[in-house]
């Protein structure tokens, strides 16, 4: 290891016996990501650059001192073990100077060709980097012209830029460490493994394109004489080394994918996880170990040094598991049923991975997975859903027959479900809210012949439940400890007895045939609405509250509620339909739970 100090001219610009500097950003180092802004704090762009004027306001003499790089040299090239992130920001920053010459500087990402293609067009003080990428679809590119902008926003204010590039160039100093090739991941991996912002996933990856990148060993090599003996072994050599190349580069580019796939923001928001590498590293992890633990010195455990195959086996099982979860998401079917099984998850981790692999293991067979979700909703276990017997060794024998276990839980559901006030039971309300959103979904999943459409499962998050014939059409009469009679309307506000006219009385077998099972609060009055609908609604009359559903002229998210449509769809609605509603869809939770 050679180690030295340099000015930032010595450590950017070639040597005078050299015609170019070339910055190689491995294919194990993550993208250019010092632009990200983490709430209101600088990025570390703007920090640096802040940093370097401060120090040029206050003395443009004083010396300078950045952090270190280490890095592998190869003539021309510079390969970056680390400091990737500050070398490109001052190729950055030089650019944006635009008082010097940058034609012989080039930082080069390995694998990330668009990239690469970019930083290397800046060179042209013509090139338009707005025009890269418009869609923002590529994030690497994205963070660069976002780095840009910051420093040509601190860079505005009144600044002798010449003089200030002179300042950078000749009185900025860095800590120069040259370490050996074979020694270039091991100080990656073990420098960044001491910093927070490395997260255990980018650990892995460098590890495991370490390990892959192992040359495979030559034939038995015998005492060379001639050249004619030399030449295949020079040939095997090289195709070797092509070979080692490709592979980690198709390595690393499926790996990017896989982490592009799991920071798209409609994946992280299905799965509820932030992580870079979302669920894959973690759920492959505890599927081979059945351990909980994941990091990467555990993940090491099942990459033994240099084991070329090893890492190979981890890498296909990793994209086997990838292109489960993929085909899972992908899938309208799978894609409805799992999300309803999440819903009705108990939240806890180990729950989780059971029902996301449960999916995984049966993603073709969607009966089941239909199943699976429906007793999910009713708030059956993964066990109880899955296995025989339920262990419990208060009961008799020390075990429960799941069977029986599921009928309770049906019973129990259609009983609450048929009292006549669901509505301000809170826990009725919960379990009528998973069965209104698990027979929308089921609309859904009819469309397409069939093959169905993904649910818009945001509603679940901004859920309500609608009176179909308003709250305030109906009073009921309450008695007071002194015998006094009070007249409440279906609001809960207390009315007087003049203004009961026009109103149904909910207590009454006039309005309905048996008031212990129907009210205006009972199923048969219920839809599910997003919430923000809810208010528009309002206590207007069905007529109204129709005409307001299907007018295509104002945005109304419940709209692609199926199941809730075909009750807007009735050309009336009184005590008569409640009855009817309700006792339609009792038939259709004892016949999709077989009760």
């Amino acid at each position: 290891m050679a180690t030295k100090f340099k000015t930032l001219k010595e450590y950017l610009y070639p040597d005078a016996d050299q015609k170019q500097k070339i910055f190689v950003i491995p294919n194990y180092q993550r993208g250019y990501k010092w632009s990200v802004r983490l709430s209101d704090e600088q990025t570390s762009v703007e920090y640096l650059l802040t940093d370097l004027l401060s120090a040029f306001k206050s003395d443009r003499e004083q010396q300078f001192f950045l952090q270190g790089v280490t890095v592998v040299e190869e003539n021309e090239k510079i390969i970056l073990i680390d400091g990737q992130q500050r070398t490109t920001t001052l190729y950055l920053l030089l650019r944006c100077l635009d008082v010097i010459n940058i034609q012989n500087i080039t930082i080069d990402y390995s694998i990330r060709e668009q990239s690469r293609d970019f930083l290397f067009k800046l060179k042209d003080t013509d090139f338009d980097y707005n025009d890269v990428d418009s869609k923002n679809e590529n994030q690497d590119i994205f963070y660069l012209k976002q780095a840009i902008e910051q420093i040509k926003k601190l860079l505005l204010e009144e600044l002798d830029k010449e003089q200030f590039t002179e300042f950078i160039l000749n009185k900025i100093s860095l800590l120069y460490i040259v370490v050996d090739r074979d020694k270039a991941v091991r100080t990656f991996t073990m420098m960044n493994g001491q910093k927070a912002r490395m997260l255990d996933e980018e650990l892995v990856k460098a590890e495991m394109l370490h390990i892959i990148s192992q040359p495979t060993e030559l034939h038995e090599i015998s005492s060379l004489w001639t050249i004619e003996d030399t030449f295949p072994i020079i040939k095997e050599v090289a195709a070797i080394e092509w070979e080692t190349n490709a592979l980690r580069s198709k390595y690393a580019r499926e790996w990017d994918k896989w982490l592009y796939w799991w920071n798209r923001e409609d994946v992280k928001i299905y799965f509820n996880v932030r992580k870079p590498m979302g669920l894959l590293l973690e759920y492959f992890y505890k599927k081979k170990t059945n351990s909980n633990v994941f990091s990467f010195q555990n993940f090491k455990n099942i990459l033994p040094d240099n084991e070329v195959k090893s890492a190979k086996d981890v890498f296909k099982g990793l994209r086997d598991l990838q292109k489960d979860f993929e085909d899972v998401y992908n899938n309208a079917l799978s894609y409805n049923y799992l999300k309803c099984a999440l819903i009705g998850s108990d939240g806890s981790a180990d729950d989780r991975f059971n029902i996301i692999m449960y999916f995984i293991s049966n993603k073709r067979n969607y009966e089941e997975l239909k199943s699976y979700a429906k007793w999910r909703l009713l708030g059956a276990t993964h066990i109880e859903i899955t296995e025989e017997f339920t262990n419990d060794p208060t009961a008799e024998g020390g075990k429960i027959d799941n069977e029986v276990k599921r009928k309770d839980r049906v019973r129990k559901m259609i009983g609450n479900l048929s009292k006549s006030d669901v509505y301000n039971d809170v826990n009725n309300k919960n379990v009528l809210f998973l069965q209104l959103l698990r027979l929308n979904v089921e609309e859904y999943n009819k469309l397409n012949s069939g093959k169905g459409i993904k649910f818009d499962f945001s509603i679940w998050n901004n859920k309500s439940l609608e009176h179909i014939l308003p709250k305030s059409r109906f009073y009921h009469i309450e008695k007071t400890e002194d015998g006094q009679i009070k007249y409440i309307r279906g609001d809960g506000e207390e009315i007087k007895e003049c203004n009961i006219q026009g109103l149904y009385n909910s207590k009454s077998k006039e309005c309905f045939t048996d008031p212990s099972k129907y009210s205006e609060h009972s199923i048969g009055n219920l839809v599910l609405l997003y919430g923000r609908n809810n208010s528009t609604f309002g206590a207007m009359e069905f007529e109204a509250k129709k005409k307001c559903f299907f007018n295509n002229e104002i945005s109304f998210e419940s709209r692609s509620l199926l199941h809730t449509i075909s009750y807007f769809a009735n050309s009336k609605w009184e005590p008569a339909d409640i009855e009817k509603s309700a006792e339609k869809i009792i038939e259709i939770l004892k016949t999709d739970y077989n009760f």
